[in-house]
């Protein structure tokens, strides 16, 4: 299908035939998104938390943006492992008990981590110095305003989104971990042979 696409536009002078790779793979990650996006606002619709999941997914991406973390080998597994990871944060934001301990406690831990450790990069997004230095900042940034404004719904008596916030915060600082044990598991797997 993004073949015939690209194909139509060369055909049509809308683009240059040398162009057609980079359009092509566009294409294919637009397509991707649109399909994550209606994977997750139907899994939203069955767990009946279409705007759980719509927040969770605002706080989720532009932390895991700029902290990196794991990343799967190919786009199947990486479909299955985000669609597990939406489940699990349904489950967790329905299960979990809204109180200041858990909300302090997921928080606080979440964001030792992603604080400390962000960002993780992975071989297909390697990261210079100053990229390094940029992500890192970035990360920090959205960080803390995540966890203001979660501290904020929580005051106005909006538990349920400060949860949200937190449980975002807490997948990525999982996905930061996966991220460095796999990059660890890398490193001794290239010094062993």
């Amino acid at each position: 299908m993004i073949t015939k696409m690209t194909s139509y536009l060369v055909i049509n002078g809308i683009i240059e035939d040398e162009e057609r790779e980079i359009y092509s793979y566009g294409l294919h990650q637009g397509l991707l998104i649109i399909i994550n996006i209606m994977t997750t606002l139907f899994i939203g619709f069955l767990f009946k938390e279409v705007w759980e999941i719509i927040v969770f997914m605002i706080a989720y991406i532009p932390l895991r943006t700029y902290g990196g973390g794991y990343h799967a080998k190919t786009e199947l597994r990486c479909y299955f492992l985000s669609v597990s990871l939406i489940i699990a944060s349904l489950l967790l934001i329905k299960f979990i008990p809204i109180t200041k301990i858990s909300l302090l406690t997921l928080s606080s831990i979440s964001g030792v981590v992603v604080y400390i450790f962000a960002p993780v990069e992975d071989k297909n997004k390697i990261l210079n110095e100053m990229e390094n230095k940029i992500y890192k900042r970035k990360t920090r940034i959205i960080l803390s305003v995540e966890i203001l404004v979660a501290l904020l719904l929580y005051i106005l008596g909006f538990e349920i989104f400060s949860l949200i916030i937190s449980v975002a915060i807490f997948m990525v600082s999982l996905m930061i971990i996966a991220g460095r044990i796999k990059n660890t598991k890398k490193i001794e797997n290239t010094l062993e042979c």
